[in-house]
């Protein structure tokens, strides 16, 4: 009797050991070992094995069996997404297996503004290292539909994608997003205004949007082009002769540049400008589309970021000595 329960005693010794043992072994096991927050990609396809032995090569984890056997412990093997997630200092193991089980994958803030053209759109995207950059931008413009010219197709804003988004959904949304608010505003235009087509007031409103910043004077900038356009005046919109220069333009312009032979010099060529010289907001397409109503053929910078309007050429001339040849 005594020899036996001298073996229950040794039994339950080695038994509370072995427990201590898988307790210590879960506390120093079930934290996320990184100081700082990761980036971690789970690839689609991926098991959890493979998953754990990532973690573990990159030191986010201690250990990969424990990381394994509470994925199975979780019945988290078939519920693993891909994606790329976030890997956050003080989040335990547990933690983040339902957070690659539940897919919460991390998200990304593009901010396209106006006035950019899409070549600087293309640079800004290529160069963010949140989205996936691997085609040319003719490639991307063909798989979203466009043809050239590309510009003014883009709508400015502020989009939520998930890291690891490619550069052609994110122009692809962007392009949605201007089609729909063309088209709405394009139904509810001023329907005496010269324009022929939505793509004609993308081209106008990238006009506006490069003359002023001024959400109140954009329906004065229109009026003006919209009244030029009625009479069959050159446009002579400076913004128009600087996306022709390209490359070559050096502040300020001179009387060389606006004798610059190329068919978006508004200076030498009448109408319209063949295509859009940005990207353009609400407010500039709103008012391209829905004009102030006035006589107003002619404005001069103030040199203050607004303009002064004026509806003769002497009274321009008047402007332009007061404001640009005054000391």
């Amino acid at each position: 009797m005594l020899i036996r329960s001298k073996g229950k005693i040794l039994s339950r010794i080695i038994a509370l050991l072995l427990l201590l043992l898988v307790i210590a072994w879960i506390f120093t096991s079930k934290d996320i070992l990184v100081n700082q927050a990761q980036i971690f990609q789970v690839k689609s396809g991926s098991t959890m094995g493979e998953v754990a032995q990532e973690l573990s090569d990159r030191n986010i984890i201690k250990s990969k069996r424990f990381f394994i056997a509470l994925s199975k412990l979780l019945n988290a093997n078939k519920k693993l997404k891909s994606g790329y997630y976030e890997v956050s200092p003080d989040t335990s193991v547990f933690a983040f297996i339902e957070q690659i089980t539940k897919g919460n994958v991390l998200k990304t803030k593009v901010t396209l503004i106006e006035g950019k053209t899409i070549q600087h759109y293309f640079d800004q995207l290529s160069k963010d290292p949140s989205i996936i950059s691997k085609a040319s931008i003719e490639k991307v413009m063909g798989s979203i539909g466009l043809k050239k010219p590309y510009e003014g197709w883009f709508y400015p804003e502020t989009y939520i994608f998930n890291y690891g988004e490619s550069i052609e959904n994110v122009l692809k949304k962007s392009h949605e997003t201007m089609e729909s608010k063309l088209s709405d505003l394009w139904e509810k235009r001023d329907k005496s205004i010269p324009l022929d087509s939505p793509y004609e007031a993308i081209i106008l409103a990238s006009l506006i949007e490069n003359e002023t910043a001024l959400d109140y004077e954009k329906p004065l900038i229109s009026s003006v082009f919209i009244g030029r356009l009625n009479l069959n005046m050159r446009l002579q919109t400076d913004p128009t002769v600087i996306y022709a220069l390209g490359e070559e333009y050096t502040a300020p312009l001179t009387r060389s540049d606006l004798k610059f032979d190329h068919p978006y010099n508004t200076y030498r060529n009448k109408g319209l400008p063949p295509g859009a010289i940005s990207s353009v907001g609400y407010q500039s397409l709103y008012s391209a589309l829905n004009p102030a109503k006035g006589n107003e053929l002619y404005f001069v910078s103030k040199k203050d970021g607004s303009h002064a309007f004026a509806s003769t050429y002497d009274k321009h001339k008047e402007n332009i000595k007061k404001y640009l040849n005054s000391n």
